[in-house]
């Protein structure tokens, strides 16, 4: 008979697929199982990301799974969007490196769907480096209002301020500038607007934030 963590695990990585889009997941779920469980877990996981499923790269670096890094890496260059980035995530926690950063800088910097962008400028918070820092705030003009508040509150994560944008209203007027994407000086004015927010969140992280130590716990 299979534990309840087997069951719980089981809810959260092959559940339904609906669910598991609109509430998320408990990635953790992975980590409470032990012996022949998490034996067979680690080796559903990694035939589940060879699938196509990146929830399961995400079980894969929740578990620091050494086996699997030979199936990331070898999947890697035909994944996109999501599953691309889970990926990349997985190598740079497993082999403790950022060597796979910038699939996910690409992600956030030219993917045709806002979403990865999205989940892009969040997951790039995981790394203080400078080539990502300056990813995030090229991020800030994107077309995207949501990309734009995720690559600020990344921001100010990455400088040890608390990730909430709202709560720089001066930046915040900025960022939600809308356009219309048919009228040239709409689109001029609002780029203007967001080169603005970029430019004074540069200067709110340079006089009250302190760089995060780059870690892979």
């Amino acid at each position: 008979m299979s534990s309840d963590d087997w069951q719980y695990f089981m809810e959260n990585y092959f559940g339904d697929p609906y669910m598991m889009w609109h509430d998320g997941i408990d990635t953790k779920s992975v980590t409470r199982l032990r012996g022949e469980e998490r034996e067979k877990a680690e080796e559903m996981l990694i035939g589940a990301m060879e699938s196509g499923s990146h929830w399961a790269a995400m079980g894969l670096r929740e578990l620091r799974s050494k086996r699997a890094v030979p199936h990331l890496k070898k999947k890697l260059p035909t994944a996109d969007g999501d599953l691309r980035l889970q990926i990349a995530l997985a190598l740079c926690f497993i082999e403790k490196t950022t060597q796979y950063v910038d699939y996910i800088i690409e992600i956030l910097s030219d993917d045709s769907f806002f979403a990865s962008r999205l989940n892009a400028a969040i997951t790039l918070r995981h790394f203080p480096i400078p080539k990502v820092i300056d990813a995030l705030f090229n991020a800030v003009s994107d077309p995207e209002y949501l990309v734009r508040n995720h690559a600020c509150e990344s921001i100010l994560y990455i400088y040890g301020l608390p990730a909430d944008i709202s709560a720089h209203e001066d930046i915040l007027a900025h960022i939600i500038v809308e356009y219309d994407p048919e009228l040239k000086q709409s689109v001029e004015i609002a780029f203007e607007h967001y080169a603005t927010a970029a430019d004074m969140l540069r200067d709110l992280v340079q006089s009250q934030g302190s760089l995060r130590l780059l870690t892979f716990d």
